[in-house]
């Protein structure tokens, strides 16, 4: 899948839903992403909301720091998307 597949699919199961299988995988990366050096606080919070979970809310993989630079509630919600380091 191509990254642009793989972006709107976060997207897409963030902003529409999506079933309970990817919804668990999402809470277990969120999980590590919320301890990880990388993931940073953002702007998105306002914009983004994420109502299920709270622990990544307005966060992003900074690609200052060697991340992807997404927003976390969409990227750990893509169902081929890849931690950057490798976490997950």
């Amino acid at each position: 899948m191509s990254n642009l597949k793989n972006i709107l699919n976060g997207w897409s199961n963030y902003l529409i839903g999506s079933d309970q299988t990817t919804n668990e995988e999402a809470k277990r990366r969120a999980s590590i992403c919320s301890e990880c050096p990388i993931a940073t606080d953002g702007i998105h919070t306002a914009i983004l909301p994420d109502f299920s979970i709270k622990e990544i809310q307005g966060m992003y993989c900074s690609s200052e720091k060697g991340g992807c630079g997404c927003p976390l509630s969409p990227a750990v919600r893509s169902k081929n998307h890849n931690c950057p380091k490798n976490k997950w």
